[in-house]
């Protein structure tokens, strides 16, 4: 059988079912909006002037430890949560997983077809007088199979590509976006979920590329699916390719003087695109990748608000604004219908600091007699940190681990709640502030666990007072011991 013909095969069989499961829904949807009209229903989700406090809760703690849910309300005033459970699925639907029996992603199905614990936890949420958001599960999961895994512009797929010192998340091995059979998976599991579940939003994380610490993702992916996309959208892919690869190949041959220069003065991102590119399109190729994961979050957001008839919103976590652009994330597109929220992630250390460690050792790999502390200053100073207090003398200060398995969470914030968490995070919530122009419901993550109670409450109190929306508890056990409750 061609491919040709399988891919329009999947697209006839998607838009069957979508309209069908549409149809199906349509009762629901009816129930849903008289809710809404009578003012119950979403209690803060999308609602203005409700400051939103959101928290990731397992099934167990919201059916099972009902003291917990209660000190989440009363001590924390959460009043929605973010739940992961597998979901009942058809036999139709797990035939159009992409990976093909290698594993599941985005959404699984619940064991032995039974979503009874589920539905209960919807019900037990909302009669607390909270909100439900379904959790998926995104891209990363390019390694279990190969033919959907994003490729290099050499066509190496991601997975098999050298490590990286530093790079925490070169694991996360991104599927590509653009194969027919992944962003149909895409659309039909997303609102499938939200057709099906009566709950507030369906909410995402790691719908995109890894960190760039993971420096080499950033050239990918550049599949023949991928080359299309960007025709149809109107970019130069062989333009975009010859820059990009020479790119690589002028950042290694920089020399000591350039990166103590850098370092001295001040560069920026622009500023090294300038010096090291042939032209734009280097630039040309970070906005495509972004553009093209904007829209199939868009093509995911405005099918669940179609099929919903606005019932679930759909929300995206992503990377702080710094760092936004290299996992194929454009504030622009978020704020412009790829989702309902501005959610940063505050791994501080895997998400952040991470990316400092690699490219510093990146670049003293690739200059001769290039000392650590220029290398460090640089790439701050690339990603405008260098007023954070961060050590800079060596790479070792950073307390990064030379990979994930090195690498120590409880040791990274020792050091870093000392100055550097408080800073940071204040740091991306104000460009967070500064970015939102269209008035997009805000909510940075707050670590509940890594951090101090101090430092977590009084990020909690900065976030309020740039007039973001709420924020999103990540673990609560510095505010909550439930062996006491």
């Amino acid at each position: 059988m061609s491919s040709d013909y399988e891919t329009s095969s999947r697209r006839t069989f998607l838009k069957t079912s979508a309209m069908a499961a549409l149809g199906a829904s349509a009762a629901a949807s009816g129930q849903a909006r008289a809710a809404q009209a009578a003012g119950k229903r979403p209690f803060v989700t999308g609602v203005k002037g409700k400051k939103l406090v959101g928290c990731y809760a397992s099934v167990q703690e919201i059916l099972e430890e009902p003291k917990y849910m209660d000190a989440l309300q009363e001590q924390l005033g959460v009043n929605a949560i973010i739940c992961h459970t597998g979901i009942k699925m058809p036999e139709w639907l797990k035939d159009m997983n992409p990976l093909k029996g290698k594993g599941w992603m985005g959404m699984s199905p619940a064991k032995d077809d039974d979503d009874s614990q589920l539905v209960n936890a919807i019900g037990e949420v909302h009669r607390r007088g909270m909100d439900f958001w379904l959790y998926y599960t995104g891209h990363h999961y390019g390694q279990l199979y190969r033919p959907v895994c994003a490729e290099t512009f050499e066509g190496v797929p991601f997975s098999e590509l050298p490590p990286i010192p530093y790079s925490l998340c070169q694991s996360l091995i991104t599927v590509c976006f653009n194969k027919p059979s992944v962003a149909d998976w895409n659309l039909t599991a997303y609102t499938y979920g939200a057709q099906n579940y009566d709950v507030d939003a369906v909410y995402v994380t790691h719908f995109r590329y890894a960190n760039p610490s993971f420096f080499t993702n950033l050239f990918g992916c550049a599949c023949e699916h991928c080359q299309d996309v960007a025709a149809n959208m109107g970019y130069d892919f062989p333009a975009m390719k010859k820059a990009c690869l020479n790119l690589e190949h002028n950042l290694k041959k920089l020399d000591k003087a350039k990166i103590q220069l850098a370092a001295t003065t001040g560069f920026t991102f622009s500023d090294f695109i300038q010096l090291l590119a042939d032209d734009s399109a280097v630039i040309d190729w970070l906005c495509f990748r972004a553009g093209a994961v904007g829209m199939r979050l868009r093509e995911i957001h405005n099918s669940i608000h179609q099929a919903t008839a606005d019932r679930a919103q759909f929300i995206s976590d992503t990377h702080n604004p710094t760092l936004s652009l290299y996992v194929g994330h454009n504030y622009a597109d978020l704020m412009n219908g790829a989702s309902d929220g501005l959610m940063p992630l505050a791994w501080l250390d895997w998400q952040h600091t991470s990316a400092v460690a690699a490219w510093a050792n990146l670049l003293c790999t690739w200059v001769p007699g290039l000392d650590e502390e220029t290398a460090i200053t640089a790439a701050l100073k690339f990603f405008g940190w260098d007023e954070l207090p961060i050590p800079r003398k060596k790479i070792a200060e950073l307390h990064i681990g030379i990979n994930a398995q090195a690498h120590s969470d409880a040791e990274f914030y020792q050091f870093f709640n000392k100055k550097a968490t408080l800073a940071m995070w204040t740091h991306e919530m104000e460009r967070l502030a500064m970015m939102n122009t269209k008035g997009v419901p805000a909510f940075p993550i707050i670590k509940g666990h890594q951090w101090t109670e101090k430092i977590s409450r009084e990020l909690m109190d900065r976030c309020m007072s740039l007039g973001h929306t709420g924020y999103i508890l990540q673990r609560t056990d510095l505010f909550i011991d439930k062996e006491k409750l």
